[in-house]
Formats: structure tokens, C-alpha cells, sequence
């Protein structure tokens, strides 16, 4: 019976492995808009100056900013405080109806903002999807042998009860 049952969470594993990369897939278009009204401060209160905010792309997407708000904005990477302004990316100003793309090259956490309204601010995580996925077959993996050895020691318990 323990074999049995041993088979069934590798199987159960197995077949979430092979389904769960569906649920994830890679995605290489990403819409940023502005927060109707950011132009007041108030988004920065609850984080929702850029939607969505945090976001996370696979490197070589391309991020496009699309101002749906009635003010114009920026999107240039950094921060208002730092001496990194605009470094990775700069929008230049994007007025109202306007969109801005990026390609994403680089792998990493980019903060970013917009010069004219400097209480709106983002993240822009880039992944490397192999990495990524090596990361998530190795969590997998862990998993499957985490309840293989929990079933395991369940058999041996019941073995000694009998």
C-alpha cells in the first residue's frame, strides 16, 4: 500500500509540474497604466499611482506606460531622491492619451517614477524565465521528495503500530 500511495503524490506532483507552466506563461506585453487622478497626491497612500504596481516581466518584454489619466507624466526609472534618474529608462513627458514603450533588457528590480508628479511611484521586476524555471523545478522537486519521505515515515509509523 505504501507504494502504492508513493505513486500517487509523485504522479500528483508530476502532473502539477506539467500543468502549472500554462498558468504562468511567459508573458512578452505588459500595459502600465496611470491611476485615474494621480496627478494629486493620494495614490501614493495605498501604492496605486502606477496599475499594477509591483509588476513582473520575463527579460525582453516590452513594458508600455499608457497614460489613461487627464495629466501629463512620465515614467522614467530610479527614484525622485536618487542620482539615478532615468539611467535604465526615460519616458520623456507622456501626455494625456498617450503611451510609452520599454523593451526590457536587463534582469533586475527597477524602481521608477514620474518626474512631474514625484509621489507616483513603481517596481518593475525583470526575470530571467530560464532561471526562473530552474528555480520552480528545484522547489518541485524538494516538494515531491518532502511528502515521498513524509509518506515514508507514515508507512514505517503504521508498520510499527501493527
Amino acid at each position: 500500500m505504501s507504494t502504492l500511495s508513493s505513486l500517487f503524490v509523485l504522479l500528483s506532483v508530476v502532473s502539477l509540474i506539467a500543468i502549472a507552466p500554462s498558468a504562468f506563461a511567459a508573458h512578452h506585453e505588459v500595459t502600465i497604466t496611470n491611476a485615474p487622478g494621480s496627478s494629486t497626491p493620494g495614490c501614493e497612500d495605498t501604492n496605486s499611482c502606477f496599475i499594477p504596481n509591483p509588476v513582473t516581466v520575463d527579460l525582453g518584454t516590452i513594458v508600455t506606460w499608457s497614460n489613461t489619466d487627464t495629466a501629463a507624466h512620465t515614467a522614467s526609472s530610479g527614484t525622485a531622491a536618487g542620482g539615478d534618474m532615468g539611467e535604465v529608462w526615460d519616458s520623456s513627458l507622456i501626455m494625456a492619451g498617450g503611451s510609452f514603450s520599454y523593451t526590457t533588457d536587463t534582469v533586475g528590480t527597477f524602481d521608477y517614477f514620474c518626474m512631474v508628479h514625484p509621489w507616483m511611484e513603481g517596481t518593475l521586476i525583470v526575470e530571467d524565465p530560464a532561471v526562473a524555471q530552474a528555480a520552480a523545478d528545484a522547489q518541485a522537486a524538494a516538494d515531491a521528495q518532502a511528502a515521498a519521505d513524509a509518506q515514508a515515515a507514515a508507512d514505517a509509523q503504521a508498520a510499527a503500530d501493527a
